[in-house]
């Protein structure tokens, strides 16, 4: 048996369904002989939507019934548009519904007509129970985006500003509705650049009030009010909620923190949000803004949610996200030193890790937004959470080499705990500062952080900060060629790190005075202490770190004439480290590896060596991808003998 054919076309406000579902039906208009019946049925506007009656009401007055036949009651209305339908091929516009229900009583009793309905809802129950074929349309591709500026603005003035109307249409979304009320501004004004016009986009708190038209029933905040209001009181104050957030991305989790409600509660109001597409589910458990949805977000909150509601959900976010990367930074270096933290509080529910696998994918995933909650930290009021983050986070920037995010946070980290005169936060700080200026090459620089780190580690009594800064500084002049200080320091670290009993940096301490007395000529000591650094990592099974310590022995056994034992120490060093994903590391070794290996006489096994290092380092440290490359250009060209120079030691 025929069906009557339904065709819902689905998607945010101001994406152009409406436009989309009017310029089909004018295109196909000798489909359907018998005429077009269109209704507004103002599902998310402003005002109440139009009963089921006035709808009826309307479609049987175009079908051409006079107002004085038109029956009383909405079940004869019902039945007397079905009849006036039947045998027709007629095509019925419902703009804008809300619910299955608003459109139910619509539709024809018998096949020849088609049902197009445009909604911001996904309109499940009209798919499952009536058979109609959802359409889900999204935003505009950056080709299109451009294409419809052009086609408002003009060819000869989008084609002057290429970048500015880029950005022009990356700040609106690319959305059609922005990108046309903000190309119609543009187009008005002839002697504006859209330049200048995007640099007023570009200010976050204007953007929404730069969209607007005289018609507030084209503005974009209005369009997106429509919405808003119409969700139910727990939805509309998750999704103002959600404006607080500071990544363009949100787990399910976070969300439950931010709004302080249970989890399975959370997705059904994130499913809601979803189904009247104020947020999309990008993946499963993960759901993202609109750029301008999130301005408009952020605006209800300010507006609608008492000040204290948005302080204490944001306490609750940026709890959340402190114990749940303090949980994954144990997972993804189980022997790191206890990170000082507050305690958990019994409503903070964090995430728990697996394995170091796992906890680098959430860091991956909160990259952005971990760093941001940094940033806002001091505006937030949030100045604990402000300087304990970036300890948490310390270990995954470094080993991925973000050199950049890994020197700001450590900054605005230093900041927060002055702010407090937190000294032991502030040490901290001024260590982990240290060492990701040590991952940028600016040694000169991590030695007065490291210092200070030590001095006031000094003052509160805290053994291990200092032990740690004294071993930090023992590397940075190492790296420098200032052995006799290296030396120095890492017996001062050594000789702490000893009465406190800390094993894992005991090994750390004596690869650094191996590494250092090897520099010092002293080839046999740093022997002893490279064997003894190695032997203590093992004892505590830390594979890292005798891989680590392995690579410094390569470089002594070179140095002693014993080659070839540092060829097939560095390669017992690559095989140990290579399965922990410690990629940075492991190019270190491979580099090493390479560089004895033409000392050797190996240059097949050394190109193979380098050109593997290079894959990690281009992308991620330009320097070391740059030396490495030199290499490469150099071994196709020297004679073996010339490449016998003593290779790097990974620090």
């Amino acid at each position: 048996m025929a069906t009557v054919v339904i065709s819902a076309i689905a998607g945010t406000g101001g994406v152009g369904k409406t436009s989309l579902a009017l310029q089909w039906a004018h295109r196909t208009r000798h489909r359907f002989p018998d005429g077009q019946l269109w209704a507004n049925l103002h599902g998310y506007d402003a005002g109440p939507p139009p009963s089921t009656d006035q709808v009826l009401d309307s479609f049987l007055t175009q079908l051409g019934t006079a107002a004085d036949r038109i029956p009383h009651t909405t079940d004869a209305k019902a039945a007397l548009y079905r009849s006036l339908l039947a045998g027709h091929r007629i095509l019925i516009v419902l703009d804008n519904a809300s619910t299955p229900e608003q459109i139910r009583p619509l539709l024809p009793g018998e096949p020849g007509c088609l049902v197009m309905v445009t909604s911001r809802s996904r309109l499940s129950g009209l798919v499952a129970r009536d058979g109609a074929h959802r359409i889900s349309l999204d935003i505009l591709t950056p080709a299109e985006s451009h294409t419809l500026l052009a086609g408002i603005i003009g060819p000869d003035r989008t084609h002057r500003e290429p970048g500015a109307v880029a950005h022009l249409a990356h700040h609106c979304a690319h959305l059609p509705l922005a990108l046309r009320i903000a190309a119609e501004r543009i187009a008005a004004r002839p002697h504006l650049t859209i330049t200048d016009f995007v640099h007023d986009l570009t200010t976050e708190h204007q953007r929404l009030n730069e969209l607007a038209t005289d018609d507030e029933t084209t503005a974009v905040r209005g369009v997106f009010s429509w919405s808003y209001h119409a969700l139910p009181e727990e939805a509309a104050r998750a999704f103002r909620l959600l404006g607080l957030h500071p990544g363009a991305g949100i787990s399910l989790d976070a969300a439950a923190a931010l709004t302080g409600t249970p989890r399975a509660a959370t997705r059904r109001l994130m499913d809601t949000l979803v189904g009247v597409h104020l947020l999309t589910e990008t993946t499963a458990e993960r759901y993202q803004f609109h750029d301008l949805l999130r301005d408009y977000a952020a605006e209800c909150a300010t507006a609608d949610e008492p000040a204290a509601s948005r302080d204490a959900a944001t306490s609750r976010l940026y709890t959340w996200y402190l114990h749940t990367a303090h949980a994954a930074l144990y997972a993804y270096y189980p022997q790191h030193p206890e990170v000082p933290l507050d305690p958990q509080p019994p409503t903070c529910h964090p995430l728990t890790f697996t394995d170091r696998d796992h906890a680098r994918t959430w860091f991956a995933a909160e990259h952005t937004t971990l760093v941001t909650l940094v940033r806002q930290a001091p505006a937030a009021g949030q100045h604990t959470a402000g300087w304990q983050l970036p300890n948490a986070l310390d270990c995954y920037l470094d080993n991925v080499r973000h050199t950049v995010d890994h020197i700001a946070v450590h900054r605005m980290g230093l900041a927060s705990a002055q702010h407090l005169d937190h000294h032991l936060g502030q040490q901290w700080a001024y260590g982990h500062l240290g060492c990701a200026l040590q991952s940028a090459h600016r040694d000169e620089e991590a030695i007065a952080y490291f210092r200070r780190g030590a001095e006031i580690a000094r003052q509160i009594g805290h053994a291990f900060g200092e032990a740690a800064c004294l071993g930090d500084l023992s590397r940075s002049y190492n790296v420098l060629g200032r052995y006799a200080e290296a030396a120095e320091h890492s017996r001062r670290a050594l000789d702490i790190y000893r009465s406190i009993g800390h094993l894992r940096n005991q090994a750390v301490s004596l690869s650094n005075l191996g590494n250092a007395l090897s520099g010092l000529g002293l080839h046999d000591q740093a022997l002893v202490h490279m064997q003894e650094a190695i032997d203590t990592a093992g004892r505590i099974d830390d594979v890292v770190l005798v891989s680590l310590s392995l690579q410094r022995l390569a470089a002594i056994l070179h140095q002693l004439g014993r080659t070839d034992e540092g060829v097939t120490t560095l390669q017992n060093s690559a095989e140990l480290i290579r399965p922990f994903g410690v990629d940075y590391s492991y190019a270190e070794v491979l580099r090493d590896l390479g560089d004895l290996q033409a000392a050797a006489g190996a240059l097949d096994e050394a190109t193979h060596a380098w050109q593997e290092a290079l894959a990690v380092f281009t992308g991620i440290d330009p320097d070391e991808a740059a030396a490495i490359r030199q290499r490469l250009d150099t071994i196709n060209g020297t004679d073996p003998d010339e490449q016998s120079a003593a290779p790097t030691s990974g620090d």
